[in-house]
């Protein structure tokens, strides 16, 4: 695998289509290039912003995979019940906003 130095977004205009272009740093400081085509600049507006956010990305050579990796802060310890009431809690508040829907669409119809 070799780590990603950055991304860019292109528009080809000879295809006219959009791609994304990896810059990866090889073996004895090697700068290569590789292309990939996406469907559109959301696409390519999305891996940049994973990238951004990664905390280390690679490209692995014989899968052809963009890997983006994360780290998450620690919250510590985390009670199972204290997850279970905020679940219920969210539920709640779910059929509370059902609720407060359809009394609006009674009184605008």
């Amino acid at each position: 695998m070799l780590p990603i130095q950055g991304l860019k977004c292109v528009y080809d205009t000879g295809s006219r289509a959009w791609a994304i272009e990896l810059v990866l740093i090889g073996a004895e400081s090697e700068v290569a290039v590789r292309r990939f085509d996406v469907d559109g600049p959301a696409d390519a507006e999305m891996l940049i912003a994973a990238f951004e956010e990664s905390t280390s990305s690679s490209f692995d050579l014989e899968s052809g995979e963009i890997i983006f990796a994360y780290e998450y802060a620690s919250l510590g310890e985390v009670d199972e019940d204290d997850l279970e009431d905020d679940a219920e809690e969210s539920e709640d508040d779910d059929s509370e906003d059902d609720e407060d829907e359809e009394e609006a669409e009674k009184a605008n119809a």
